[in-house]
């Protein structure tokens, strides 16, 4: 199984450096890449939305034009990240979060069942099967992790995490009163809380309550978990001060402590609008920080250091389900088994719907209330496979859900009237929300590049839906959507999604050129290079 995880994450990186402009290989019937001595040869096919996809087994490698063994990953980086600039620091950083991805790559090729059946899991086992991230290419680095961490606390290993209590004098509550002591990650009790804290813990301001209750499953953000035998339990979102796709999974105290009341304040707007009835927004209704004394006096100290402990409880879905639902991530629409099926392909065949039909379908679920509450109300999700839950009704899509907030919503900087009755807290997490460009672009990045831009392909791949009927079906949607509004045609303009191209968003060059792996009191952001042609224009 290594070599074939490793052809595939080689395939990837070719995929999705030179979609990011960092490549630039020889195109052709057999596409090459020289690497100094070293040149991978391989064929690709141009997608819709810009990226060649590189198959896995046409990879083969020669050294001054001699046929030579494919290397690992790992020494392909090795020789080819300097000569994009990549300092060596970074390079060997990626080095290992590669070489950790592909330990957990080969984990779920051996172990990873059947897409048939996989399509009734309930849906916090099922989050164990998926391989991660599709775009980031060390998507499984997680940094702090050792291998016997991953074989504890990863989603792949589906084993229950046991989750630590603790009593702690001087947190900061809001919200309901889901508990009154805080949930903490044992990787984080030793690692973080223990030494960091040790004043505190020595003292007696924090003190250790025995085992938190429930078997908590880890989901694919690490630091979320579910109770595996209470579904309709709330999920705890923990601090956990792992590096894994471009940030550490701390808590920030600020958002951490603006979540209750930001989501009260969105839920609010939306049970107001008769549009968004069947738009399921699981609250994070109670949440907890810990400030930490020492780092807390430090001026733009890293991030990392503010958000070592705390907690949020977030809603499950499945109290919002109606009789017959289901809800699955957007991300289970990319899986693929190990022989290649993807998930959503049983998924389609047992719904009885046409491609067609069940693709139309999932248009008319995920893009008009992302649409409305951008226009009504001038915020934007970035709905990435984990933040968005597609709720199933005999198989097909029904409705929507949306969640994680607190990390994963903003807010448009233009004085729109809507924006004005924010609550001060939430808008201080906020900060000054960004313009309009932007904003869209949290949709178009986070949905139509993260998701759709392999969901398409998919279907073309394993069912033989064309690209282009995929794009037009979803441009149909968005058309239909601003018909049935003519009163937002402002907002339409502010808000532009009928550009001919947007801005594309790099999401590997951040870590390899630009953050690297050094401390900086704010999280990364992604960059911006290039453009990518609209697939939702009109023709």
């Amino acid at each position: 199984m290594w070599e074939r995880a490793n052809r595939e994450l080689i395939a990837k990186l070719l995929t999705e450096l030179e979609f990011e402009e960092l490549l630039r290989p020889v195109e052709g019937p057999e596409w090459s890449l020289s690497l100094g001595a070293l040149t991978l040869h391989y064929t690709a096919v141009r997608r819709a939305l810009g990226h060649a996809r590189v198959d896995p087994a046409s990879l083969r490698a020669t050294r001054d034009g001699v046929e030579v063994p494919l290397p690992d990953a790992v020494e392909i980086v090795a020789i080819g990240a300097p000569a994009l600039g990549v300092d060596p620091a970074t390079t060997a950083g990626l080095i290992g979060e590669l070489s950790m991805t592909l330990l957990s790559d080969v984990h779920q090729l051996t172990h990873g069942r059947p897409a048939t059946e996989l399509i009734d899991l309930p849906a916090v086992e099922l989050e164990g099967e998926l391989r991660g991230h599709p775009w980031i290419v060390a998507s499984k680095g997680r940094v702090g992790f050792s291998a016997a961490d991953a074989e504890r606390f990863a989603p792949e290993a589906r084993r229950p995490v046991p989750l630590l209590a603790l009593e702690v004098e001087g947190a900061d509550w809001r919200g309901a009163a889901v508990s009154r002591v805080i949930p903490v990650h044992p990787w984080q009790w030793e690692h973080r809380i223990r030494p960091l804290y040790a004043g505190d813990v020595a003292r007696g301001r924090i003190r250790l309550a025995g085992a938190y209750p429930g078997r908590w499953l880890p989901q694919q953000s690490l630091r979320t978990l579910a109770d595996a035998d209470d579904p309709a339990r709330h999920h705890v979102k923990l601090a956990l001060s792992i590096l894994n796709t471009s940030v550490y999974r701390g808590l920030p105290r600020e958002r951490t402590l603006a979540a209750p009341a930001l989501s009260a304040w969105l839920r609010s707007r939306v049970s107001g609008d008769p549009f968004l009835g069947d738009l399921i927004l699981p609250g994070e209704v109670a949440s907890v920080s810990v400030a930490h004394r020492a780092f807390e006096l430090v001026e733009d100290v890293p991030y990392q250091h503010t958000e070592l402990l705390g907690a949020i409880w977030r809603e499950s879905v499945e109290g919002y389900l109606r009789p017959g639902e289901r809800a699955i991530s957007l991300a289970a629409l990319l899986h693929r088994d190990p022989d290649g099926v993807g998930f959503v392909e049983p998924l389609i065949e047992r719904s009885g719907l046409s491609v067609g039909e069940w693709v139309a379908r999932l248009h008319e679920v995920t893009l008009p209330p992302l649409l409305h509450v951008l226009y009504r109300f001038g915020a934007a999700f970035s709905p990435h496979g984990q933040n968005c839950l597609l709720v199933l009704r005999d198989d097909a899509p029904a409705r929507l859900a949306v969640k994680d907030f607190v990390d994963d919503m903003m807010v448009s900087s233009d004085p729109l009237p809507e924006l004005a009755d924010m609550p001060a807290d939430v808008r201080a997490a906020l900060g000054d929300g960004v313009e309009a460009a932007i904003l869209v672009q949290w949709i178009q990045g986070g949905l139509l590049v993260c998701v759709h831009r392999y969901l398409s392909e998919l279907l073309l791949e394993r069912l033989g839906y064309p690209e282009q009927a995929f794009w037009a079906a979803a441009e149909r949607v968005v058309a239909g959507y601003q018909e049935r509004f003519p009163e937002l045609a402002d907002r339409f303009a502010l808000f532009d999604l009928d550009a001919p191209a947007f801005v594309k968003l790099c999401l590997n060059r951040v870590r390899m050129l630009e953050r690297g792996y050094a401390d900086a009191a704010s999280r990364p952001v992604a960059a911006a290079v290039g453009w990518i042609d609209n697939p939702l224009t009109p023709a």
